[in-house]
């Protein structure tokens, strides 16, 4: 499916707010434990914190996120998720994320691009002891002109040249919290504000690019030890960029949004901060760069990735849509017989009463037991035609519910909103499915089973639950493990 399409998607009661998406993509990499050069720590666990970073603030999808790290992030599989993930798996208009925390290099320029005759590299973990497999900056500047149409963003938490005392190759005791150059030293003839992989046009060049980096040109890159020992090790400047950003520590004026030029001017304050309190780590200071097209730094950064933007709300009753193939992520079936009606509760966050127009969420818990989310929303006095299914839908995927841990949907990451459209008596419809498999079958059954039991109109408001359960328990048998529970509701004008 492409996701560009305008999305709808009927709810019975709701209408949901569709989503002008784009299938956006972002790769994360991080190395700690390399194979022949000086190992890290941190980077592993700045991949983690970046990728929730990202779903959170961004709200891209953990569908959307590729990650790589230490045995995993070879020369060959990072540049292979580069070109099938990043280039063939995005398209024009969409938001593309590279972000790599690791050790970087200088090696000689092959091809006289450089000024001062060296490229910088990144350092994946199969570099060897004789400069191989690393990964150039030619190499990564040729192909984000592959994703021309895109906008790019490029993070690089690592060092790549400069001056330095120490060697990832040293024999003597090296610093795993320092990202040195690896393979020597040299003393740099570039500017002491010039990041890694400013290629001398490379952003006006490609006015779509936007690249932040920890340091200097002169600048090695630190990893935070300051949560020691109650907490884990990151990288510097990636915990303050993720902190500037999501807590808004980076809005100086106070106007509630983040530029680019505050994200830039917080994480400086805050990386001379910290090399206030540890100067031997801090040899060199510690200044991040960005590199963004003329004009754009005062953009808000918090806005970057925002892939939700409601443009029309959708009629009232579409009809339903029935998956006719069983999904078979799990082949076997719970033999457990009888389904159970008191363990699984629904509450609507909203203000009572629910007004037409109002958003609604719902909180949903199970107190015995796992399972998969099978959600229905109908008029509790109309026929299957005004049935709507509003989880699973083809915005999100399935919903697992954790016994004891109420989750509350849509959150901020299904991608719709659930707009209460038509006003009267409602009703919810929630069950819960032990698998895939199963909640495939209640899937398919449960509209026929509506019908059957609504078309009698032989039921109370107290009975509708026990109705409805037992002819579905009689529809797919008890070889299913189940439960359900129904929430009448009222929508008025």
């Amino acid at each position: 499916m492409n996701l560009k399409q305008t999305l709808g998607i009927l709810v019975g009661a709701a209408g949901i707010i569709t989503a002008s998406y784009a299938d956006h993509r972002a790769l994360l990499v991080g190395i700690d434990e390399y194979q022949d050069i000086n190992p890290l720590v941190g980077s592993k666990q700045d991949v983690k914190d970046m990728a929730q970073f990202i779903q959170s603030e961004w709200g891209y999808k953990r569908s959307q996120i590729r990650t790589l790290t230490d045995e995993q992030a070879t020369r060959a599989g990072i540049l292979t998720a580069f070109d099938n993930w990043l280039i063939k798996g995005s398209q024009p208009g969409d938001k593309v994320l590279f972000y790599y925390s690791g050790h970087g290099t200088y090696i000689r320029d092959n091809n006289r691009d450089e000024s001062d005759g060296y490229d910088e590299a990144l350092c994946p973990v199969d570099t060897s002891h004789s400069k191989g497999n690393l990964i150039r900056d030619d190499e990564i500047h040729w192909r984000l002109k592959q994703l021309r149409e895109r906008q790019v963003m490029i993070i690089v938490d690592a060092c790549h040249s400069g001056t330095v005392t120490k060697s990832a190759f040293a024999p003597r005791r090296y610093d795993p919290t320092v990202k040195v150059p690896i393979f020597g030293w040299r003393q740099s003839r570039r500017s002491a504000t010039k990041s890694a992989f400013d290629r001398g046009g490379l952003v006006e060049a490609q006015r779509n690019v936007v690249v932040y980096s920890a340091v200097a040109a002169h600048q090695v890159a630190l990893v935070d030890t300051s949560a020691r020992p109650y907490g884990p090790d990151g990288a510097v400047f990636t915990r303050r960029f993720i902190q500037g950003i999501r807590d808004k520590k980076a809005d100086r004026n106070y106007d509630g949004k983040v530029s680019h030029q505050e994200v830039l001017a917080y994480t400086r304050r805050e990386s001379q901060a910290y090399c206030d309190t540890k100067p031997r780590q801090c040899e060199r200071g510690l200044t991040p760069q960005l590199e963004i097209k003329s004009g754009s730094s005062n953009e808000d950064i918090r806005t970057w990735a925002a892939i939700i933007k409601p443009v029309m709300t959708v009629p009232p009753y579409e009809p339903v849509e029935i998956s006719t193939t069983p999904i078979t992520l799990y082949e076997s079936v719970n033999t457990s017989t009888m389904p159970i009606m008191d363990d699984l509760q629904v509450d609507i966050l909203a203000s009572r009463p629910l007004n037409k127009g109002a958003t609604m969420r719902l909180r949903v818990t199970s107190v015995r037991k796992n399972g998969y989310l099978l959600l229905f929303d109908a008029s509790s006095t109309g026929g299957v035609e005004t049935l709507r299914r509003l989880f699973p839908n083809r915005f999100s995927k399935p919903v697992r519910i954790k016994t004891g841990k109420p989750r509350t949907v849509p959150d901020q990451m299904s991608g719709c909103e659930i707009v209460a459209k038509s006003p009267g008596q409602r009703l919810l419809v929630a069950l819960l499915a032990d698998n895939m498999n199963e909640l495939s079958k209640l899937q398919e059954s449960f509209p026929e089973v509506f019908e059957q039991v609504m078309s009698t109109k032989a039921y109370s408001s107290q009975s509708l639950n026990q109705q409805l359960y037992h002819a579905l328990q009689k529809h797919v048998g008890n070889r299913i493990e189940w439960s359900m529970t129904t929430v009448p509701y009222e929508i008025i004008n």
